[in-house]
């Protein structure tokens, strides 16, 4: 009789204890994102990637494109390689010529990479 007794204890105690603890589990989780709405399309970068740095090794102002070598470009995994990119306007190109120091910011656009921005960096 003293075992069936004990072994009630024991279980009560178990299934109170696991509902203190499921309530603290349930206090602790995360909100639910459908009682919290956000639009996404206001949603900011949390920081902004620098620059890339390369050498114009080629200006191709017909097909508005620059043969770039450049140093890693992290934001789009790219190693130091030799790419030829377009860029969004051809006016960028201008007082731009082989062997001229560049800064420039790449952007994804319709699965290529497009220069949209042009500094001069000698």
């Amino acid at each position: 009789m003293r075992r069936i007794a004990l072994i009630s204890c024991l279980v009560m105690a178990s299934v109170a204890l696991c509902g203190v603890v499921w309530a603290a589990v349930e206090r602790r989780a995360a909100p639910c994102v459908a009682a919290h709405p956000m639009n996404i399309a206001t949603l900011q970068p949390t920081h902004e990637f620098p620059l890339a740095a390369g050498r114009i090794l080629a200006v191709d102002g017909r097909d508005g494109r620059l043969t770039v070598a450049h140093g890693p470009i992290p934001q789009f995994y790219l190693e130091r390689m030799t790419g030829i990119f377009p860029v969004e306007d051809r006016t960028l190109l201008a007082g731009h010529s082989p062997g001229d120091k560049i800064r420039f910011e790449l952007r994804r656009r319709h699965g290529r990479y497009v220069i949209t921005r042009l500094e001069n960096s000698n």
